[in-house]
C-alpha cells in the first residue's frame, strides 16, 4: 500500500512538473506571480487574528484612547492594504490565466494538425483527444492545478504559523483539529473519484452530443436538415444522449450526496469539539483576548489544514485529468520523416511495386498487389466503381497512410525515405471532400504561402481555373471573404466554383506532380467541358494522375488504369482498351449512351 502510495506521488510530480514547465513556457512570468500572491494571502489572516487580541486587551485592562486607535488604524490600514494588493494580484493572475489558456490551445491546435490522417479517423484516437482536450481547454484545469499548488503552498504557511500560536495553547487541541480534518479529507477524495467518473464518463457523451447539437447551425448540412425534416430524427437522438447524461449524473450525486452529509455531521462535530474546550478554557481562567485570538486561529488553523489536504486531493484528481493529456501529447507519429532530398529532381517516375493496404482494424485488403509505374510527365486516369480503392490509391501516393505490403518508389527510392516537407512539396492534390476556408479568395488559394502571396500570381491561377468572370464582377476582388459566416458581404459559392477554386489552388502550389480526384464532380457538361480543353493547358508538363467516373476525360490522358475490387483488371489508353471489350468498355459505353 505504501508503495501504491508511493509510486502514485511520485507520478503526480512527475506531471505537476512537467506541466509547470509548459506554463513557464508560455509566460514565464505565471508561477512567480502566483508565489507572490500566495504569500501576501498568507499573510492577511494573521492581521485579523493578532490584532483582534490587543485590542479586546487594552479594552478590558488600561483603556488608553490613543493607543486604541493606533490599534485600530494599524488593523484598518493593514486589511486594506492587503486587500488592495491581493485585488490587484487577482486581475492579473486573471489576465496571465487568459494568456495560459491560449497557449495550451495552440499546443493543442498544433498537435492536432501533425497528427497522422490515420489518427484523426480513428474512433480511439478521438476518444483520448476528447478526453484530454476538454479538462484543458473547456475546465482549465492546467491553471486551477497551478493555482491549488500556490494554495497549498499559502496554507502551509499559514498552517505553520497559525500552529505554532495554537499550540500553546493545547497541543491536543491541535491533534483533535488534525484527525478530524484529516476524516474530512477522505470524505473529500472519495467525492473527487466519483466526480473524476462521472467526468470520465460525460466527456464520451459529449463528444457525439456536441456533434449532433452542431448539425442545427451547420450551413454544410442545412439543406439536407430542412428538405428532409431530420429535426424529429436530430431531437430524439439529442434526447437519448440526455438520458444517458441523467443516468450518469444521478448515479455520481447519490454517492456524492452521502459524502457530503458525512463531512457536515464530522464539520458540526470538530465545531462542537475545539468551541467546547475554548470555553472550558475561558470559564477556568483564560482571558476574553486570548479566548478571541485562540477561537480565530482554530477556525483559521482548521481551515488551513482542511484547504491544504482538499487542495493536496484536488491537485492528485487533476493529475488524473492531465495524465490523458500527456497520453494524447505522447501520441507517436507513425508516418517517417525520411532524410532523402527531393530538391535535386527533376524528372520523377512513381512506382507501386506489389502494394497492397487495409484500413487499420480491418481485415480486409482494399488494395492488393498494386503494380504500376507512372512516368515523368505521364497522364494517368484511374477509373473504377465506387469503392475500387481509387481514392485509398492516391492516399498512399500522398502519404496519408503507410502501405502495409509492398512499396512505393519515386526514381528507384521508397517514398518513406525523403524528406517529408520535401515530399509533400512535389504534390498538388485536389480531393473529391476538398474544403474551402471562411478565408479570402487569396487566402484560400495561396494557404501554402500565405505570407507570401502575389496577387497577380493568384488571378492568374483563378482565370485559369476558370472563374475570371466571376472575381470581375467581385468588388473586392481576390480580398472577397469566402462564406458570410465571418463578414457579410462574404461570398456563397456554387458546387462548381467551389471546385474551380480548389484547382485554382493545386495549380498555385506549382507543385510537378498533380492529382485531381473527381475534379469535375460538381461541374455541368460545359463547365467540365471547358476544364477538360484546358486540362494541359492547367497541368503543363506536370505528371497528373487523374481519378473520374465520367469515362471522356480519359482521352485526354496517355494511359487509364481500371480499378475492380481494389485490383488493377486493366491498363493501356483509350483505344486499347475500348478494344479489349472488358470493363472499361462497358463503363464507357454506359456512360455514352447519355450523351448520344
Amino acid at each position: 500500500m505504501k508503495k501504491d502510495s508511493s509510486k502514485s506521488f511520485r507520478k503526480d510530480l512527475k506531471i505537476i512538473i512537467h506541466f509547470l514547465k509548459l506554463t513557464q513556457k508560455i509566460n514565464k512570468s505565471y508561477v512567480p506571480t502566483l508565489i507572490t500572491a500566495a504569500l501576501f494571502k498568507a499573510l492577511t489572516p494573521l492581521v485579523n487574528i493578532i490584532m483582534p487580541k490587543f485590542i479586546i486587551d487594552e479594552l478590558l485592562m488600561d483603556m488608553r484612547i490613543d493607543f486604541l486607535v493606533m490599534l485600530v488604524a494599524i488593523t484598518v490600514v493593514s486589511n486594506l492594504i492587503l486587500n488592495i494588493i491581493n485585488r490587484c494580484f487577482a486581475k492579473f493572475i486573471a489576465v496571465k490565466d487568459l494568456e495560459i489558456s491560449n497557449g495550451f490551445d495552440l499546443l493543442i491546435g498544433k498537435k492536432v494538425m501533425n497528427l497522422d490522417f490515420e489518427q484523426i479517423e480513428d474512433p480511439e484516437v478521438l476518444n483520448l483527444k476528447e478526453l484530454a482536450v476538454f479538462p484543458v481547454r473547456d475546465q482549465g484545469t492546467i491553471q486551477f492545478m497551478v493555482q491549488d499548488i500556490m494554495k497549498l503552498f499559502t496554507q502551509c504557511i499559514s498552517i505553520i504559523t497559525l500552529g505554532a500560536v495554537l499550540i500553546t495553547l493545547s497541543p491536543i487541541l491541535v491533534i483533535f483539529i488534525i484527525v478530524m480534518v484529516l476524516f474530512n479529507t477522505y470524505i473529500f477524495n472519495r467525492i473527487q473519484k466519483t466526480q473524476y467518473k462521472m467526468n470520465q464518463d460525460i466527456i464520451i457523451f459529449n463528444r457525439e452530443y456536441v456533434y449532433l447539437y452542431n448539425i442545427g447551425d451547420d450551413f454544410a448540412l442545412g439543406k439536407d436538415v430542412r428538405l428532409y425534416n431530420m429535426s424529429p430524427l436530430i431531437v430524439n437522438k439529442l434526447l437519448k444522449y440526455n438520458d444517458k447524461l441523467l443516468n450518469v449524473f444521478n448515479k455520481g450525486n447519490i454517492k456524492i450526496g452521502k459524502y457530503e452529509g458525512m463531512n457536515k455531521v464530522n464539520f458540526q462535530l470538530q465545531t462542537f469539539g475545539t468551541y467546547g474546550y475554548l470555553v472550558y478554557r475561558l470559564l477556568t481562567g483564560l482571558g476574553i483576548g486570548n479566548f478571541t485570538m485562540y477561537a480565530n486561529t482554530t477556525l483559521n488553523f482548521s481551515t488551513a489544514i482542511a484547504d491544504c489536504l482538499s487542495c493536496y486531493v484536488g491537485i492528485s484528481q487533476k493529475c488524473r485529468y492531465l495524465e490523458l493529456y500527456l497520453e494524447f501529447e505522447g501520441l507517436k507519429s507513425k508516418k517517417s520523416i525520411g532524410e532523402e532530398a527531393t530538391k535535386s529532381i527533376s524528372d520523377f517516375t512513381i512506382e507501386f511495386k506489389n502494394v497492397g493496404f487495409k484500413y487499420p482494424r480491418s481485415k480486409n485488403y482494399t488494395l492488393k498487389n498494386i503494380n504500376i509505374t507512372i512516368k515523368p510527365e505521364e497522364k494517368l486516369s484511374v477509373v473504377g466503381l465506387n469503392g475500387a480503392g481509387k481514392t485509398t490509391f492516391i492516399k498512399l501516393l500522398c502519404r496519408l497512410y503507410e502501405v502495409t505490403e509492398g512499396e512505393i518508389l519515386l526514381n528507384g527510392v521508397n517514398i518513406q525515405k525523403y524528406d517529408y516537407d520535401e515530399y509533400m512539396d512535389l504534390l498538388s492534390v485536389v480531393f473529391q471532400d476538398f474544403k474551402l476556408f471562411a478565408f479570402t479568395l487569396k487566402e484560400n488559394v495561396g494557404l501554402l504561402g500565405w505570407d507570401n502571396i502575389d496577387d497577380k500570381e493568384i488571378k492568374g491561377v483563378i482565370e485559369k481555373a476558370g472563374l475570371g468572370n466571376d472575381l470581375n464582377k467581385l468588388s473586392k476582388g481576390i480580398y472577397t471573404t469566402v462564406y458570410k459566416i465571418f463578414d457579410k458581404s462574404g461570398i456563397e459559392l456554387s458546387g462548381g466554383q467551389s471546385q474551380k477554386l480548389a484547382i485554382a489552388r493545386a495549380i498555385y502550389k506549382n507543385a510537378p506532380i498533380v492529382v485531381l480526384d473527381e475534379p469535375t464532380a460538381a461541374l455541368d457538361p460545359f463547365a467540365e467541358f471547358e476544364i477538360y480543353s484546358k486540362f494541359n493547358e492547367l497541368v503543363g508538363g506536370k505528371t497528373a494522375i487523374y481519378i473520374s467516373h465520367r469515362l471522356s476525360s480519359c482521352k485526354f490522358c496517355d494511359n487509364i488504369a481500371v480499378f475492380k475490387n481494389g485490383e488493377i483488371v486493366e491498363y493501356g489508353n483509350h483505344d486499347e482498351l475500348v478494344n479489349e471489350h472488358g470493363l472499361y468498355e462497358e463503363m464507357y459505353m454506359a456512360q455514352a449512351q447519355y450523351y448520344v
